[in-house]
């Protein structure tokens, strides 16, 4: 593992995790989430790779001395700079706040990657950053004022010594992952290295599905918590799932021997009921509005977006809260080893902290459904790494 990988705005470790997968090595990271970090650590301590995380703001690590310190003394050890700021404010799935102060996290973010100067990096985003717009952004060398995101950020990239920058949509369910899920990756070539790296193919032909990835987890009641598989493994994924795809220090796989993770809701009757009477692929919305008047009064809710999972299908998107997807042949939402199944984490993969917490607390707390939620498919990230291992050693010939 002699390339070397900074992870900033990690979260719990999807696109480390892919990278690890790739060979690389990982030994910096930082998210201000504590949450966060400590899941992160306590994946690299499971693995037995050494570690350095900064857990704080990245404002202060883009710090000139903070950053040097960090990193030990020596920038040009870093080969890779990979990470996803903040989105919420170009989130489709948002409100869309061109003033959100998180947009101008990735100001740190390029802030950090002028001093560190890697041969690659890698930024992940939501789709909404392709059309959205800076009011106002104070960047490294200019200003600018109504300009498009995309815009601002190739100038910014570029006065930097990175013009040569690949920007794609991927899907994640064309990489292994059982989930539909589309993100903006952007790909950047320091100027004076001669391979640039471009974005990976897709590897499967035939999606994973839903049922595929997680059936193998299904029985297990309503407000219970399992440690142990009950159910036998009918597919590749699920066994790849339980052995481990991530290599250790000593290059064997972590296999999982206890279920983490797996604790169902409690759901009362009435909440079972409506679920029920969802169709595959329905929202609550749409089951709301084809009830006789009687029944849609008492099944009536807030939350109607919630969507029944398609069984033979990819997942749709994971989100950040547990009651956005219904299970797609038990009347329940899912628990977080199931999610973390369809974002292609292995389940040795374990996720601390509070399970889930109330929405005010989630502007200071990030429970295991978001930490899973928030993160990089680890498949998906992996596809990308690879390309970039294989640019690396290509440099090496």
């Amino acid at each position: 593992m002699k390339f070397k990988v900074l992870d900033l705005f990690s979260g719990a470790g999807g696109m480390s995790e892919g990278f690890l997968q790739a060979g690389f090595s990982v030994p910096y990271a930082s998210d201000r989430s504590q949450q966060a970090a400590e899941t992160y650590i306590n994946r690299h301590k499971q693995l037995g790779f050494d570690l350095k995380y900064y857990c704080g703001d990245v404002e202060e690590l883009a710090n000139e001395s903070i950053l040097y310190n960090f990193l030990d003394k020596n920038f040009n050890q870093i080969d890779v700079i990979c990470g996803g700021p903040p989105c919420q404010g170009f989130s489709l799935a948002g409100k869309r706040n061109p003033n959100d102060n998180r947009n101008k996290l990735v100001k740190s973010y390029i802030k950090i990657l002028s001093q560190v100067k890697p041969k690659y990096f890698v930024m992940e985003n939501v789709l909404g950053i392709l059309s959205a717009k800076f009011v106002e952004y104070e960047g490294l060398q200019n200003n600018y004022k109504n300009s498009k995101v995309i815009d601002v950020l190739l100038a910014e990239f570029d006065s930097i010594g990175y013009s040569n920058i690949q920007i794609k949509m991927l899907d994640a369910s064309d990489y292994g992952v059982p989930q539909k899920r589309n993100r903006v990756i952007f790909l950047g070539t320091r100027n004076d290295i001669n391979i640039k790296v471009f974005h990976p193919k897709p590897t499967v032909k035939n999606k994973i599905s839903a049922q595929e990835a997680i059936d193998d987890l299904s029985e297990i009641e309503n407000g219970s918590t399992i440690y142990e598989y009950n159910k036998p493994i009918n597919t590749d994924y699920q066994k790849k799932s339980r052995e481990g795809r991530t290599l250790t220090k000593d290059c064997t796989l972590l296999t999982s021997e206890i279920l983490s993770n797996h604790q169902t809701s409690v759901h009362t009757e009435l909440v079972r009921e409506r679920f029920s009477l969802l169709k595959s692929g329905e929202k609550l919305h749409s089951l709301l509005n084809r009830l006789s008047t009687e029944d849609y009064k008492r099944f009536k809710t807030k939350k109607q977006n919630c969507k029944k999972i398609i069984a033979d299908q990819p997942s749709p998107t994971v989100l950040t809260l547990p009651d956005d997807l219904v299970h797609y042949s038990k009347n329940r939402i899912l628990t977080v080893r199931e999610m973390a199944r369809l974002q292609s984490f292995d389940d040795s993969f374990e996720f601390l902290g509070k399970r889930t917490t109330g929405g005010g607390l989630r502007k200071n707390e990030t429970p295991q459904y978001t930490l899973v939620g928030n993160a990089v498919p680890p498949l998906l990230a992996k596809a990308i790494a690879s390309q970039i291992m294989e640019a690396l050693k290509k440099l090496e010939e």
